[in-house]
């Protein structure tokens, strides 16, 4: 075995030119197939739960322990059962292209560490992964780690190697009868409960790590002496410490889905460090994302837990968390852009699309429960319907599992829809506080079907958006914050706001305002109206500075009046002219 691992490591080391660790972004947000643009598709059906060779995840999360060491009776290793194309059982290469190139990417990562890269992936390395991921919390994490009595064995990295034998004094990561014990006592589900490991199907694969397979990949020079002397028998795929980051990182999102993306970025990175330290490859991480986000939504599904969860919920929302915001503590997950192009690279590390790209998205049983707090205004099905249409495209290595696991992009699907398949209604209730009062939609969506915002709170689209059913205001706030925001319809403000926060928005369609609605925009915005426009309630004018015969509104031609304008000084007023609203003294 020797002999072979040598052989494959000079292969690895002369094929294709390394991949830059900045590689640009490559996955794209699912949308409907064309044959879904002459009429509205069934959704039911799309979204619909596929059955693996194990059943559902969700149902069999409790079968991943040693008594079931097969596709079909482990749910883990039928989860990224993929892998078995490329690898075999008695440790032979399948597809020895791929593996080198993922040997490849794990030198070129370890190659051009930094040393912030350094410090941060030796402290994921030794520290609890549940602790590890309370920094995305940001200003909010002294004050968990207060009220949680968090603490860490770990504080800094050695200036020499770890010396042989050396092993970490355990200290509890944190009290699960603290002010935040809810919290801590939902994230140690999936760390204490015996089926949330990859030790059973690590040993199935057996697959080789990266530093024992090519001198090329670096371990990271604190490390090298336990990595040098580890058990022979420690494999690589799938990644234990990542599927516990995103187990640990998923599970403290959900009670408090204000830091969603950030936490869901820290998980990601926990696995990015695996392989930064030479631990891991991408495959291994990649896999470890798909269990970790699998097992997180089992428990979260599992209704013996949901006590536990509300619980959790009220506990981060109270003033031990949520109330106490540090704003002078430096946010390493504060810049939203930052945060999703890391998360994105690292779905697939780059790698191609060399499997069957024309696989239509899957949405697997149970794995709407993890945006149950961040999407709270959306029914089960509705989050089902944005994990669809944010989905990744098919044909990346290991991420084409029977359900649908390793498609699936919790950062996208925080941002809300990717398209309206079909005509869609969300109503908020502004009095059940957080997301219900105001959320923020940054998607690109596309999609047939007519959006209908119903309710008391506030939604933003921040989105270039195409889709074309078109859009009609019942209640509440609606905010276009992105020229193209509407999409390419008709607008209906039969009641409600609509607030214009971009200087110019267009309605591609007809545009309607009703009696009991309100177009709240600035003097100094416009809004272009490609067909007719017909006014009535109230036109409110926010500051902005005032020009005499400026353009508020144009349009093809008008019908109606706004009932109110407001929002002029002394002096000033509005005049309906042919082919606009202007501005007039």
């Amino acid at each position: 075995m020797k002999n072979r691992h040598r052989h494959w490591a000079r292969k690895a080391a002369t094929a294709l030119s390394l991949v830059a660790v900045t590689l640009p972004l490559v996955t794209t947000v699912t949308t409907a197939h064309a044959s879904h643009k002459a009429k509205q598709p069934d959704l039911a059906k799309l979204i619909a739960p596929h059955k693996a060779g194990y059943g559902y995840f969700v149902d069999k999360y409790q079968q991943n322990t040693g008594d079931f060491t097969t596709p079909t009776t482990n749910p883990v290793i039928g989860l990224v059962d993929e892998f078995s194309t490329y690898w075999t059982h008695h440790q032979e290469p399948l597809n020895k292209p791929l593996l080198d190139l993922n040997i490849e990417k794990s030198a070129a990562i370890t190659r051009n560490r930094t040393a912030v890269d350094a410090e941060r992936s030796f402290l994921t390395d030794q520290r609890d992964n549940r602790y590890a991921v309370i920094q995305a919390l940001g200003p909010y994490a002294p004050a968990f780690i207060r009220n949680a009595n968090a603490q860490t064995e770990t504080d800094s990295m050695p200036s020499e190697p770890l010396p042989v034998g050396f092993k970490k004094k355990h200290v509890e990561w944190a009290s699960a009868t603290s002010t935040l014990g809810p919290v801590v006592q939902l994230m140690n589900l999936t760390k204490q409960m015996p089926y949330s490991g990859t030790n059973t199907v690590k040993h199935y694969y057996e697959f080789v790590r990266p530093y024992r397979i090519s001198p090329s990949v670096l371990p990271l020079p604190a490390l090298k002496n336990s990595m040098a002397t580890a058990a022979k028998d420690s494999y690589d795929f799938p990644s234990g410490h990542t599927t516990g980051g995103f187990e640990s990182g998923l599970s403290l999102a959900y009670a408090f889905p204000e830091r969603f993306q950030e936490l869901a970025t820290r998980s990601s990175e926990v696995g990015y460090d695996r392989v930064i330290a030479g631990r891991h490859s991408p495959l291994a991480v990649m896999g470890g994302r798909m269990v970790g986000s699998a097992i997180t939504a089992a428990t979260l599904y599992d209704h013996n837990n949901q006590s536990l969860m509300k619980d959790a919920l009220a506990a981060a929302h109270s003033s031990a968390l949520l109330g106490s915001k540090d704003t002078s503590v430096h946010d390493d997950y504060g810049d939203y852009e930052t945060n999703r192009a890391a998360y994105r690279y690292r779905m697939t590390y780059g790698f191609d699309q060399t499997g069957d790209t024309h696989q239509e998205m899957r949405v697997p049983k149970g794995a709407e429960t993890l945006l149950g707090s961040r999407l709270p205004y959306l029914s089960a099905n509705q989050r089902r319907a944005v994990i669809f249409t944010t989905g990744m495209p098919s044909g990346y290595p290991v991420m084409d599992d029977a359900e649908g696991w390793g498609r699936i992009d919790l950062f996208s699907a925080a941002n809300g829809y990717g398209a309206f398949l079909t005509n869609t209604k969300v109503t908020m209730d502004a009095k059940k506080g957080g997301f219900n009062t105001k959320d923020n939609w940054r998607n690109k969506i596309t999609g047939a079907g007519k959006f209908t915002k119903a309710g008391t709170g506030a939604l933003t689209l921040s989105g270039a958006n195409r889709y074309t059913g078109g859009t009609v205001v019942q209640g509440g706030t609606l905010q276009l914050a992105n020229k193209s925001a509407f999409g390419t319809g008709n607008v209906q403000l039969k009641k409600g706001t609509i607030t214009l926060s971009a200087k110019t928005v267009a309605v591609k369609g007809r545009f309607e305002t009703a009696k009991a609605g309100k177009l709240t925009m600035s003097r100094a915005g416009h809004l272009t109206v490609k067909k007719n426009a017909k006014f009535n309630g109230t036109l409110k004018l926010t500051k902005g500075d005032l020009k005499k015969g400026a353009k508020l509104i144009t349009y093809k031609q008008h019908s109606g009046k706004f009932r109110h304008v407001s929002g002029l000084p002394k002096g000033w007023h509005v005049v309906y002219t042919k082919h606009a609203l202007k501005l007039a003294k």
